[in-house]
């Protein structure tokens, strides 16, 4: 905190501000310029597997995970190594120029072919978030070697509330999917419910059975009936009603009224 200025904490805090107001993927455009560098990214990665699973830049040209080879060459990248040596902490910022120097980087694949042909001479990575195997790490590249504390500084103070946006912004793509999928199956109960009528007397006892968690022999005893039998009788309930399988069947029966006439219950011949 001692190395930034008190114009580095305004623009720090309308960061703060802007990300906890728009609930989208966090931009980083606002941090990249705090920082000082040519472009700025979100990487999702799995540290297990050495591979990147997202890339969010703020200058999508630039984004190199479709680049032929870079697959391959990222799984090399020294971070990785630095993370299961414990170099890379997850609650402080490390640039490339310090896990490995000049001369070894320029053996490197990933930094002689891929970094160095964009002009990306050093890259500063912060861990944001760690879950497991994957984790989220935000990076900076720089067309100039190194990052000074006060960008370190910078990075680190942000890093939290980076996260806790990252976080805010799954929690609600996961809440707005998890709405979506009740409204779909919401609509289908609706339309399932509306053809139970369809039903022949023998479909409506067979159905009762399945929502009681009778077996297809269970029921085919107590219809006199065989099994093959209650297997038809299954899939013409589920292509009238629009359902797939028994669960959603069951669900459906246990949550209304199915009038079941007794004349239903006599044995019929298959």
């Amino acid at each position: 905190m001692a190395d930034l200025t008190a114009r580095d904490l305004r623009r720090a805090l309308d960061l703060v501000h802007e990300w906890n107001d728009d609930d989208t993927l966090p931009t980083l455009d606002g941090l990249g310029r705090l920082v000082g560098c040519d472009t700025a990214g979100i990487i999702g990665s799995d540290h297990v597997a050495r591979r990147l699973t997202s890339v969010h830049i703020t200058r999508p040209e630039r984004n190199l995970l479709g680049r032929p080879g870079f697959v391959a060459a990222v799984a090399h990248h020294p971070a990785f190594t630095a993370y299961r040596s414990g170099r890379l902490s997850p609650t402080s910022s490390v640039a490339l120029t310090d896990l490995e120097d000049r001369r070894s980087l320029l053996r490197l694949p990933l930094y002689a072919d891929f970094y160095r042909p964009e002009g990306t001479v050093d890259q500063l990575l912060r861990v944001v978030r760690l879950n497991g195997r994957r984790g989220s790490v935000v990076v900076f590249n720089r067309s100039r070697p190194s990052f000074s504390r006060r960008d370190r500084a910078v990075v680190d103070l942000l890093a939290p509330h980076l996260s806790h946006a990252l976080v805010r912004r799954e929690r609600l793509a996961a809440l707005v999917a998890a709405a979506r999928h009740a409204t779909l199956v919401s609509e289908q109960a609706t339309r399932s419910f509306a053809r139970l009528p369809e039903l022949t007397p023998r479909e409506r006892h067979v159905a009762v059975h399945v929502a009681d968690g009778s077996t297809d022999r269970e029921i085919a005893r107590n219809l006199s009936i065989s099994p093959r039998t209650v297997h038809k009788h299954l899939e013409q309930i589920y292509r009238k009603l629009g359902l797939t399988n028994r669960a959603s069947l069951a669900v459906l029966i246990n949550s209304t009224s199915v009038d079941v006439p007794e004349t239903s219950l006599s044995p019929q011949p298959d």
